[in-house]
Order: structure tokens, then sequence, then C-alpha cells
């Protein structure tokens, strides 16, 4: 029976690689996250997602998956996971397990059987096509692009054949056409419900269902080749409808899907509640604001009228018709306190917790990601070296080719790189910052880790931790502050983010400064008779309806008629 529970959810993200390390292997495990569970439920997190725990060769660290019913040994063993299972309900912990359903690994044993012979019945899982003669040349099927870069497609031995990989060559994509393959997936979502996962966060699930035949993309500039062939195609509501009736709706679970750049028609369609398919999905354009067209390695001026834009307009979408997400960070991006034109030289814990203020009272779920919660910032790292994410890589070695100086390349690289959000959890001050007991950590440690870590911020008068615990009770327990609907006050400042909700005549006002500088707000006339809930500062300064707001300063008001 349903319950939606998610509705006034809190969702703590875990990247496991990355978050403790128990038995000192250099690699986050299973074990080191059930030592951290009551940090977790103290935190007031309602329900942990889990990025790929799945055997993989870690290509893309997880999400290339060679077995989707086996958890890879380096975090533990299935029993492991049960256990965890276990420890996180014995905690009222949800637990949300990530699924790579356009893409298998290409270690995965279906691929390896697809590619044996040209009669196996694998070959079907996947998309394969002949490349296209020209002369003595052999050219792929089509000219798709990759999302990591380069052609889409990558020939098999020496034959004529090509797979398609949306994203590492090492990620073939799955052929959504057959349905035998969607009856693996229907298996797969089962194996895991019947276990007691309480819900699935769906990686690029608007990439499943691709335009055939398959054909060149013409357009001139398109914002990637082959893109309107891929996303948001043709039989996408369809599958998800699949999907929900033969697993999803037999349990009381929740689903979010990570969209790539869907349209704004599809984006509302995928969560409606009548159409059972997803019951929410990411928005992430507001975190395009920093960055030229979503290309997270070019730089450009912060435009809070866009970061406004990109966080309110889904919730504006989505009232009424489905259920909105609140995300500042995940494992695909920078830590915010570091990005939006914010200087944290002096005010770090204000700025951590102003941002938080005006995206988790939003409409929508709030998503935490390790270590936002102590204001983690971005990693200083000095070489390309240091980095692991092959995105970073990839997109490294192709500005060289283009004679791009290698520093100025590396300098555009480190401004985006998922790599920032990698790094190891930042425990105390001890070596490795806690993380594990020495062994070197997969990823290089960030070197701040003695002044930002949890002991620390944990000890100190202006704990960030304890500030999100104030927001998220807040968040969890009043009705304002979960249904009601958003209006937006003064769009168009490049100073404050201002909005109210209201329901069933309760009223809130949330306001913060963006800006490292005190600035005065004038407060809506019914604003002024409210109480303060909640204030990032010590004190608060109102004269004559004026707000005088202090750098990064945010406020919580509440107004009963």
């Amino acid at each position: 029976m349903r319950t939606e529970w998610y509705k006034n959810a809190v969702v703590y993200q875990i990247y496991p690689l990355s978050f403790c390390d128990a038995n000192d292997d250099g690699y986050g495990d299973i074990e080191g996250i059930i030592s951290k569970l009551d940090y977790i439920r103290d935190l007031g997190v309602t329900a942990i997602w889990f990025s790929p725990l799945y055997k993989s060769p870690d290509y893309d660290y997880g999400y290339d998956i060679a077995d989707y019913k086996a958890i890879d040994e380096k975090f533990g063993a299935m029993e492991d996971f049960d256990r965890l299972l276990n420890e996180c309900h014995k905690r009222d912990l949800k637990v949300i397990m990530d699924m790579a359903l356009n893409h298998t690994s290409i270690e995965h044993p279906w691929f390896r059987e697809a590619v044996s012979s040209p009669d196996s019945p694998y070959r079907d899982y996947y998309i394969i096509r002949k490349g296209k003669r020209e002369g003595d040349e052999l050219l792929p099927p089509s000219n798709w692009e990759s999302t990591f870069t380069g052609s889409a497609w990558e020939r098999i031995g020496d034959s004529d054949d090509f797979y398609l990989h949306l994203f590492c060559i090492e990620q073939a994509d799955l052929n959504w056409e057959n349905p035998k393959v969607r009856e693996e997936v229907v298996d797969i979502l089962n194996f895991w419900l019947k276990k007691g996962v309480d819900g699935f966060r769906f990686d690029v699930f608007n990439m499943y269902s691709k335009v055939y035949p398959i054909q060149d993309d013409d357009d001139i500039k398109p914002f990637q080749k082959g893109a309107k062939y891929y996303v948001d195609g043709p039989r996408m509501h369809e599958f998800l409808k699949e999907m929900n009736e033969k697993a999803m709706s037999h349990y009381d679970c929740y689903t979010v899907g990570e969209s790539y750049h869907p349209s704004s028609r599809d984006a509302k369609e995928y969560i409606k509640e009548e159409n059972r398919e997803l019951d929410s999905i990411f928005n992430f354009d507001h975190l395009n604001s920093d960055n030229i067209g979503g290309k997270k390695f070019f730089k450009k001026k912060f435009d809070l009228k866009e970061f406004k834009r990109g966080l309110f307009d889904p919730q504006h979408d989505s009232f009424g018709e489905g259920w909105n997400t609140l995300v500042l960070e995940n494992h695909d991006n920078q830590r915010s306190v570091s990005r939006f034109g914010i200087s944290t030289l002096f005010h770090r814990y204000e700025a951590a917790t102003m941002l938080a203020t005006i995206t988790y009272m939003g409409f929508g779920i709030p998503y935490i990601y390790m270590g936002q919660e102590i204001g983690m910032t971005n990693c200083h790292f000095h070489n390309i070296d240091e980095m692991k994410d092959p995105v970073s890589h990839m997109v490294y070695k192709l500005m060289c080719s283009y004679h791009m100086p290698k520093r100025l390349a590396f300098s555009f690289i480190r401004f985006g790189a998922r790599d920032h959000a990698r790094v190891p959890m930042q425990w105390d001050d001890s070596v490795n910052a806690g993380f594990n007991k020495g062994h070197e950590p997969w990823q290089c440690m960030n070197p701040n880790y003695k002044k930002i870590n949890v002991k620390k911020d944990l000890e100190s008068d202006k704990s960030i931790y304890r500030y999100f615990q104030k927001v998220l009770k807040i968040k969890k327990e009043n009705d304002a502050a979960i249904y009601g609907e958003v209006k937006e006050y003064d769009k168009d400042s490049t100073r404050v983010v201002a909005y109210s909700r209201e329901y069933e005549g309760k009223r809130l006002f949330i306001v913060g400064n963006f800006l490292n500088r005190k600035t005065l707000y004038i407060l809506p006339r019914w604003v002024r008779e409210g109480k303060i809930l909640l204030d990032n500062y010590e004190d608060i300064s109102i004269k004559e309806g004026v707000l005088d707001l202090k750098p990064y300063q945010a406020v919580i008001f509440e107004v009963n008629k």
C-alpha cells in the first residue's frame, strides 16, 4: 500500500567509495557506512541514496555495472548489504538504490555474450549496427557524439560492427526495444524490492528510448550530435509505465529520475501522479548559472536571475502535478560553497547555511550530498593526475589536442570537475581526515581537511551541521514548508532570493542575501507581522519594515492568518 512517505522526506546521498573506509584498503565500504548511520539519522535525514554498490570494473566508478545483483567486493558482500539495510530500517532510514539501466559495463556477461558471436541471442540486448564504408574507410553507423566526448560508437574487434555507448566506451547502451531486456530490468528491480529497499534513483533514464532507424544528426549546431534522437525518445513514457506496473507499483517505494536535458513538457509528464511513471525527477538548470550552456568546465560570471529561474520554474511546473526535488550538490557537481560567486574566505558558514535555507524551504524533497552539511569545499587539485574521473581526463586530452596550453586546459578542468565531490569525506583532523587509518585513499584528500571536518564543525559555535538540523526540522514538520505553493518576490533582483510558501492559512517567507556584503531589503507588509522561525546570524536588524541583511544572511518568517 502506497503511503507517499517521500513527500516529507529528506534524502542524504552517499558516494560509497569516498564515505568511510573501515578495513583500511583505500576504498569506502559498507562497514564504514554502518558506523556512521547515527550521524546521518541525527542530521534529520529520513532516507539514504547510495550511489552504485554493485559489481563494477570502475571505468566510471560504479556507473558501469557488471552485475546488478551482486555487491562489489571492495564494498563487502551481499550479507553486509543485508545488514546495512536492516541497520538503516532500525533507524527509520529508507534505502534508495542507484540504477544505471541505460547501459551496462562491457564486462557484464550479457555484453561478453553479445560480442562473442554475431549469432548470440544477447546480440540484441545492445544497440549494434554495421559501420558505413566509404572507400577503404570504415565509419561509425552515425555521427552521434558521446556525452563523454568523441564518437558514440565503438568498433567490435576487427568486424564491421559497432556498439553504441552514449557515455564511456566501457558503457554499452542497452536496447530497450528488446522485450527481453525490459524483462531483465523488471527482474532486477523486483530482486531489490523483495529484499526490502525503498526506492530507486534512475540514472539518465530519459535516454532509454532511441529513434529508429539510426540516422545522422544533420543540424548545424546541435547541443550534442544525435541528442534529438536519444533524449525523451518516442517510447519513454511507455517504458516507464511498464516498469512501474510490473515492479514499483507492488511496493511502498519511491522513484526519482536523473534526466538528461529533458523538454519542459516531458519533464512534467514523467512525474504526473496519474501517469504512474516516476514520483520525481532532478532539475539542475540552476546549477548551470555559473557555466556556459551547461558545459561545466566553462566558467562564466554567476547569474542570480538564471539561478532563480532554474530553481523555481520546476517548483511552479510540478506543483499540483507531481513532486519536485531540491538539489545543490551531488557526485556530478562541484561543492556549492565554492560556486555561485560566493566568497568563503570569511563567510563559509553563512554561505552554506544561506544556500540550504533558500533551497530546501522550497517545494520538493531536499537532497543533501555527503559533506555538504559541514560546508566541504572544492579541492585544490595540483595536477590532472590527482583526478580520477574519466570525464576530467577525456576533456583535458581533448583540449590539449587542440593545442591549448596544458596549464590553461587544467584550469578549465579544475573549475568544473566532478572530482571535487568525490574526494573522501572529512570526518576529523587525523590522518586522511578519519576516512581510514592511513592507507592511501583511492582519490586524494582535500588538503583543507584539518580546518574543515565533522569533528571541528560539531564543536563549533557556528556549526553548519546544527543549522541543517534546524532547517530540516522545519522542512519535515511545517505543513507550509511541505505542501505550500511557492510565490516568488523580486524576481529581477541580483542581490536576494525571496519567496513565500502558503498552505491552509499558514504562510512562510524566506529571504536570502547572495552578496558578501550588506544589503537592504523591504519586507512585504504581511511579513512584518510575523515571527522569525530561523536566522543564520545571532541578530537581525529590521527598521520600519526594512531588513538589513548581512553577508549571506538568510531568514525564515512565519505568519499565520
